[in-house]
């Protein structure tokens, strides 16, 4: 019996040891992401939106999208996708495989005519069924496909597209029609090393404890994998974000196999063997940013949706995907899994009096309480970054509900991380088309 006792109480003070460095790395990145925020701030004080408007030096930019359906609200979106304000853009509409009343649908929508195209195409995607140009001013090239996917309708939109740089948007994305301008910036400030971009903001609070908490999880995001990232040149795309890249490092890297999220990593990897010197930089003004969260259920989503696109990418890339994106796997994967089972070995080893009282407090405290410092940190760390962006009552809120987020909510949250992870893991060992999102 003492010899089991002294085994738990080993492994339980391992675990703590471990949360606390977790905590002490986290706290780090989010240091390192307000002190980017701040450089940011200092270094891009001016505006110059109206004079890259009328520059004619500035690149043109193709905008890819392949719509999800032919619903209201997705026609909706591309209305907003061609109303952006750049001087020379096109929207790449590709449409993966629609039905028949899709398509008319389409068609009568924007008053599309068929276009005769005709050329060599780069990248090998399923065949094209034909190519459709507005009727109505509108910069515009629809092509129609045979279903194969996101990753095969984004290549035949790289095909179809006549400018130097492509646009993505995420399909949460809630974008400011400027949002080109401000994501071209870096690219002119350094055009040779600079293969991509990648702009959001935190999402604003939801309503009740639910929208505030998650808010907190879209600032931790953006201080760390955002702003932090950039820092460390690891940028890549977050849920919610808009997204610039060259179309020749595209074509460089085969095209698209899965997710612009992997793309990223793939440019991140194919940029590191090659030892040439390359920058993908983050844009921290406010392009675009996730619609706030209003209830459990959109908290949960939010939680699931990004988790999936995470544990995609970096099973698929495994370790080259480097350093930093091995800290999101343990963060997202190994943290949850020691905390709750040291919650769970502690929990039972109190009960049968093989835990001190003491041991099984630390263990709470290096998971729960650890997170309260976090998240409280992440607040205040945001208002020195980019003061007076919330009024003081709504700013004291967020700040306290990282009390109860850290008890009950972090919990539950480490298990929909761990079930998420295991899930996408088995779907992409496992046969058949990996699922575009893990919320349907």
């Amino acid at each position: 019996m003492d010899d089991l006792a002294l085994g738990l109480n080993v492994v339980l003070a391992a675990i703590v040891t471990a949360l606390f460095g977790f905590a002490a790395a986290g706290f780090h990145a989010l240091v390192t992401g307000c002190l980017e925020l701040r450089r940011e701030r200092r270094a891009n004080s001016q505006e110059f939106g109206g004079i890259l408007l009328k520059s004619p030096i500035v690149p043109g930019v193709s905008v890819l999208y392949s719509p999800p359906a032919a619903d209201l609200k997705t026609r909706a979106t591309v209305r907003r996708l061609l109303d952006l304000h750049f001087a020379q853009s096109e929207l790449v509409l590709v449409l993966d495989g629609p039905s028949q009343v899709d398509l008319n649908r389409w068609v009568e929508d924007l008053r599309l005519v068929p276009l005769d195209r005709s050329g060599n195409d780069p990248l090998a995607t399923q065949k094209v069924r034909g190519c459709y140009v507005s009727r109505d001013p509108l910069r515009l090239l629809v092509v129609d496909k045979e279903r194969g996917g996101q990753a095969d309708a984004l290549n035949a939109a790289v095909n179809a597209a006549r400018y130097p740089v492509l646009a993505l948007v995420d399909a949460e994305a809630d974008f400011i029609p400027g949002f080109l301008l401000s994501l071209i910036r870096p690219m002119l400030q350094d055009w040779e090393r600079t293969m991509g971009v990648c702009g959001v903001a935190p999402s604003p609070a939801g309503r009740g404890l639910a929208g505030q908490i998650g808010a907190l999880e879209t600032l931790r995001m953006y201080l760390a994998r955002c702003a932090a990232f950039g820092a460390w040149n690891r940028v890549a795309p977050v849920p919610g974000c808009c997204m610039l890249v060259k179309r020749a490092a595209v074509l460089a890297n085969g095209g698209f196999s899965g997710e612009p999220l992997e793309l990223f990593l793939d440019l991140h990897t194919a940029a590191r063997a090659q030892s040439s010197p390359y920058r993908i930089a983050f844009v921290p003004t406010g392009v675009s940013c996730r619609p706030a969260a209003n209830s459990w259920e959109e908290v949960r989503r939010d939680v699931l949706r990004d988790q999936h696109m995470l544990t995609t990418a970096l099973h698929r890339h495994g370790p080259g995907a480097g350093r930093e994106f091995l800290g999101l796997f343990c963060f997202r994967v190994l943290r949850p899994l020691l905390e709750t089972g040291g919650l769970l070995l502690a929990a039972v080893g109190l009960g049968a009096g093989l835990v001190p009282p003491a041991l099984a407090a630390l263990v709470l405290l290096a998971g729960a309480g650890s997170g309260m410092v976090t998240s409280m940190a992440a607040v205040v760390l945001h208002e020195i970054a980019q003061p007076g962006g919330m009024p003081p009552l709504s700013l004291a809120t967020l700040f306290f509900a990282a009390v109860p987020e850290n008890l009950g909510y972090r919990q539950l949250r480490n298990l929909w991380l761990l079930s998420a992870f295991f899930k996408t893991e088995s779907r992409t060992n496992g046969p058949g088309p990996r699922a575009r999102d893990e919320s349907s």
